[in-house]
C-alpha cells in the first residue's frame, strides 16, 4: 500500500505487523482524503485483509466522470490531460512480484511515484472544481 503527501511518499508492506497496523490506522482515520483511482476493489482488499473500513475514500475517476469525461480515467491519462505531460509506468515494476517480503528500489520508486501522482491530481482538480 502506499499514500503520499506533497513532501514525501510512503510504501507499506502489509506482511509486516506493524506496517499492518499503521496502515490501517490511517485508512480508518476520518478527515485524510485517500484518493486515487480504481479503488473499488481495494476497498473491499482492506476491509478484508486490515480489517478496517476505510474512511474519506476518494476514487479520482468519479471527479473526472462529474467534470464530463466519458471513459474511464486512470493516473496517466489524468496527469495528461490535467497538466500535458506524459507519466511514465516502468512495465518491469508493475508486472514484477509485489508479494516478496522485501521489494526492489524500482518497485519502491514505482508505488511511491504512482501515490504521488495521484496526490497531484486530486489537487488539481480540488482547487480547481
Amino acid at each position: 500500500m502506499q499514500l503520499a503527501t506533497l513532501e514525501h511518499a510512503y510504501v507499506f508492506q502489509l506482511h509486516e505487523g506493524g506496517c499492518r497496523a499503521v496502515a490501517g490506522e490511517l485508512l480508518a482515520r476520518r478527515g485524510i482524503v485517500k484518493a486515487g483511482f480504481g479503488l473499488h476493489d481495494d476497498k473491499r482488499r482492506i476491509t478484508h485483509k486490515l480489517g478496517v473500513e476505510p474512511q474519506d475514500v476518494l476514487d479520482l475517476d468519479t471527479l473526472f466522470r462529474e467534470r464530463g469525461y466519458r471513459r474511464q480515467m486512470g493516473v496517466k491519462a489524468a496527469v495528461a490531460v490535467l497538466f500535458g505531460r506524459r507519466y511514465l509506468k516502468s512495465k518491469r515494476a508493475a508486472t514484477s512480484n509485489w508479494s516478496q517480503r522485501s521489494l526492489s528500489e524500482s518497485q519502491v520508486l514505482y508505488a511511491a511515484n504512482d501515490a504521488w501522482a495521484a496526490l497531484r491530481v486530486y489537487h488539481a482538480l480540488a482547487l480547481n472544481p
